[in-house]
């Protein structure tokens, strides 16, 4: 299958176009937003002009419009087959000419700029990509940080209810050692009178 450059180029407001993909199909009737372009790369030739509606178009750019396998042209409603499911392609491999590639002198303008549009479209592409990616590690970061929080938070509070335990058992035994204390002062005391009973007497 050769190449092909498909080249999005939106449309005036005024356009009262139809979409080529979905319209007069199932009641359809979807106002054209954009142009989609087929090109060859090989020679500058353009393939095909089609037109599409926002939701068609945001099927091109999820690649979720059918491609011809042979000339790989986008199928619209025209090639629709009417006995069953699937396309029926217009082209040929018997009669398709031999491509040429495009001396420079030949070189045309507008497929200079389409591919300068398609570049560009592929760099934003990709750094949407990246910044999805980057969106979603500070996701996961943040997740992490506040798991991490929780965890220290939690690990604080268990320390503080040891602590308090610590602190009621300390005064327990305080009170205990406090209670021995005074019960080994009153038997000193007791000795003490029975030792020298005279003391009393005075």
């Amino acid at each position: 299958m050769r190449e092909l450059l498909y080249t999005i180029l939106e449309l005036e407001e005024w356009n009262k176009k139809t979409c080529d993909f979905c319209s007069g199909s199932f009641g359809n009737n979807n106002k054209a937003v954009c142009q989609i372009r087929t090109r060859s790369k090989l020679t500058d030739k353009i393939v095909e002009n089609d037109v599409a509606c926002e939701k068609c178009k945001e099927k091109f750019e999820n690649d979720e419009i059918t491609k011809c396998e042979r000339c790989g042209k986008l199928q619209t409603k025209l090639e629709r087959n009417i006995y069953g499911n699937g396309y029926t392609c217009n082209c040929s491999e018997d009669n398709q000419e031999k491509e040429l590639p495009a001396l420079p002198c030949e070189r045309r303008p507008h497929a200079f700029y389409e591919r300068q549009i398609n570049g560009l479209r592929e760099e934003k592409t990709h750094l949407e990509e990246e910044i999805d990616i980057h969106l979603e590690a500070l996701e996961i970061s943040k997740d992490w940080h506040k798991r991490q929080k929780r965890e220290l938070l939690d690990e604080i509070d268990r320390l503080k209810k040891e602590n308090i335990v610590k602190e009621e058992r300390i005064r327990q035994l305080e009170e205990q050692l406090s209670q021995l204390n005074s019960q080994s002062i009153s038997q000193i005391e007791v000795k003490e009178v029975k030792k020298w009973p005279w003391k009393l007497r005075k």
